[in-house]
């Protein structure tokens, strides 16, 4: 079953259903990633009576799908109805240089700029009521077939506003769901390591890792593309994988501190990662760390003083480090010069 129909909704209607709608479904990307200019530019749209662009809601009926506790899930327009959600609930005021574009309403309403929504309820009831009255046009798709929502989300977002991780959530299925739930339940992403996760940036590193774990080198975005499609049935070889995967980074998250500089780039985690059963779970964070002094005392020759000898493997790693990072070539290279510094550490401990 797939149908198509476009409605228009107020915003009080909008708000009467926040308990019955998912913001968060599999192929959804993840919020707040607007700034607070771009939310105060949408408010000043809607108090001046501009359009907004449609927004596209999957529509869950209850009697189809008893299983769900939502009865709508957000395809398209998750900022902007974020936005609407948190400017009533007063996270955020209107801009300071707001003004009515309409000489009437400018000279009518008393300012409202600087302004939150309960205060704006208090001074300028009527301009309250008529924002709540505002209309959405919302495109809802009655679907029981998962691939219609996650193709219509990528074609809707398949321009620059979709980086590659969003879209392999898209694709949901098992596999999605298990890397996601590892995302946000082991303490390695959400205590230990320091990257920012606004835009799925912990569950590209998670795919990748769990590519390491099942004997993958080439973590090229067409790889990892073909990884999610492939392995999108969760099989028990892949289940497998993410077991061992969730024991290693439980026993080494000891070893690090809360959001830990020693895990603020991705591709040198994934470096020690995939050298990992080499290295005595003990002396992991002096490697590390002696490692990553190292690196960075010889990221290049510009680093180097005038009387010292430049480290051409660690220039060669930092190199390797930035540069096609994702490939076969350049993980093996990196894997080489990490393993010949843990040689040399462990031997002389």
């Amino acid at each position: 079953m797939f149908k198509i129909f476009q409605e228009l909704k107020t915003i009080e209607w909008f708000m009467s259903q926040i308990d019955n709608i998912d913001f968060s479904p599999a192929y959804q990307r993840l919020g707040n990633i607007w700034s607070k200019p771009q939310k105060q530019l949408l408010i000043d749209s809607i108090f001046n009576g501009f359009d907004i662009p449609k927004l596209y809601i999957q529509y869950m009926p209850i009697s189809n799908n008893k299983d769900s506790l939502f009865v709508y899930g957000i395809i398209d327009g998750k900022q902007r109805l974020e936005t609407i959600k948190e400017f009533i609930e007063d996270k955020f005021s209107v801009a300071d240089d707001f003004k009515f574009i309409d000489d009437n309403s400018q000279s009518y309403y008393i300012s409202i700029a600087g302004k939150k929504f309960s205060e704006i309820e208090n001074s300028e009831p009527i301009l309250a009521a008529k924002f709540l009255q505002y209309e959405l046009s919302i495109v809802f798709m009655d679907t029981d077939e998962p691939e219609n929502i996650t193709e219509t989300f990528v074609r809707l977002n398949s321009g620059v506003t979709v980086n590659t991780a969003e879209k392999r959530n898209a694709y949901g299925g098992k596999l999605s769901e298990e890397i996601k739930k590892l995302c946000e339940t082991s303490l390695f992403f959400t205590n230990k390591v320091r990257l920012s996760n606004t835009r799925y940036t912990h569950l590209d590193l998670a795919l990748k890792l769990l590519m390491l774990e099942m004997g993958y080198q080439d973590l090229s975005k067409k790889s990892v593309d073909n990884f999610v499609k492939d392995n999108k049935k969760y099989d028990v070889k892949c289940q497998q994988a993410l077991i061992n995967l969730k024991k290693k980074l439980h026993d080494i998250e000891i070893c690090f501190n809360d959001k830990d500089t020693l895990l603020s780039i991705k591709n040198l985690i994934i470096t020690f990662y995939s050298i990992l059963d080499e290295v005595p779970v003990q002396h992991l964070r002096n490697f590390l760390e002696y490692f990553e002094s190292w690196r960075q005392k010889n990221k290049s020759a510009d680093n180097v003083g005038e009387n010292e000898h430049i480290d051409v493997r660690m220039v060669d790693f930092s190199r390797n480090l930035q540069q096609g990072a994702d490939k076969k070539a350049s993980l093996e290279t990196r894997k080489k010069i990490m393993r010949i510094y843990l040689k040399e550490y462990l031997e002389a401990i």
